[in-house]
């Protein structure tokens, strides 16, 4: 069984044009202690993906639908009500949030702040949650740890308050960590520290981590799965070392093609045509076809399944039910290989 387990997940916001069908049947499988990655541009879903496994959706204008399931170790989050997801959030389930600065207290100090989530996540008393805030500051590398503690998150640096949060967001000792964009503004070298830290800290405490982000080499350095989202669905799935060198979908190899090479200076961007369609008017057939290259007929005209491509089923077209790591794509002509009938 999957520690987090979604099926046919939808998510739709009412907007002044319109519903938005902004997540749009997600099918999504973390395993326990497994590094698994969303990729994909802005305005695709990942997101408010993230919000809705948690609940933490703004209730005026979004919800989600029923008919979608999100299970987390068997028992069923959508619906669950605020009090039960309460028990889940920040204990079983943390998340890191990409933007620290609007996410910490600025009036409240670091200790503080993590010295809450101590007591509220594990009943801890004032003396052992201050020794613990200040342990938890250590872990993630925060130098001095004790004098930082006493800081506001004015008086550090962007991968510093990245750090608190991490820290914060692990004093529920969570079985999974949900990481959106969070290298996200920060310099180069900051980036790299930063996901060596959760790498780090994925492997030691044996959780599970959830990373979103539009950079697929983020994902790369982080992840064992990866899973592509374009138009609110899922388009390619598997294996990060299957996925990045033989991409399959026409989006994950736009995606691939729209990076710089630091090892070859002659290489050129290949940015993708177009722009994300807005969510309240996706494209009919395969909401991809308006900016791919290789578009054929049907593309137009039907929207493909998610189609397995393990050795058993290559060849006869069978759809995936489930949204695990086996290696698929949602097209109609998986695969770099020539078209027939073009």
């Amino acid at each position: 069984m999957s520690l987090l387990e979604v099926r046919n997940l939808r998510t739709h916001l009412l907007t002044q044009d319109g519903v938005a069908r902004a997540v749009d049947g997600v099918d999504l499988d973390i395993p326990e202690g497994e590094a698994v990655g969303v990729v994909g541009e802005s305005g695709s879903g990942k997101s408010l993906l993230a919000l809705s496994l948690l609940g933490l959706l703004p209730k005026r204008n979004c919800e989600v639908l029923e008919g979608s399931s999100v299970r987390f170790r068997g028992a069923e989050l959508v619906g669950a009500g605020e009090k039960n997801l309460r028990r889940i959030r920040g204990r079983e389930v943390a998340m890191v949030f990409q933007e620290p600065m609007t996410s910490l207290n600025p009036v409240y100090s670091l200790g503080n702040q993590i010295r809450e989530a101590l007591t509220l996540h594990r009943d801890m008393g004032r003396k052992d949650s201050a020794g613990e805030a200040v342990r938890l500051l250590e872990e993630v590398g925060i130098p001095d740890a004790a004098a930082r503690a006493k800081a506001f998150p004015h008086q550090l640096s962007g991968g510093m308050r990245q750090r608190a949060m991490i820290a914060m967001a692990l004093a529920g000792d969570p079985s999974l960590l949900v990481a959106d964009e969070p290298t996200t503004a920060l310099d180069v070298t900051v980036q790299v520290q930063i996901l060596a830290l959760l790498r780090r800290l994925q492997e030691e405490r044996g959780m599970a981590l959830l990373l979103i982000s539009h950079d697929l080499r983020v994902v790369a350095q982080v992840c064992r799965t990866v899973f592509v989202m374009y138009g609110g669905r899922m388009v390619e799935q598997g294996p990060t070392s299957e996925v990045f060198p033989r991409p399959k979908h026409p989006y994950t190899r736009g995606l691939l093609g729209s990076r710089l090479s630091v090892r070859d200076r002659r290489s050129r961007l290949r940015p993708i045509p177009g722009e994300v369609p807005e969510a309240t008017a996706w494209p009919k057939g395969c909401r991809f076809h308006p900016r791919c290259a290789e578009v054929v007929q049907i593309c137009r005209r039907e929207e493909p399944p998610m189609v397995s491509l393990s050795l058993e089923a290559r060849g006869g077209g069978l759809a995936l039910p489930g949204g695990g790591s086996e290696r698929a794509a949602r097209c109609w002509f998986p695969g770099p290989e020539e078209k027939e009938g073009q």
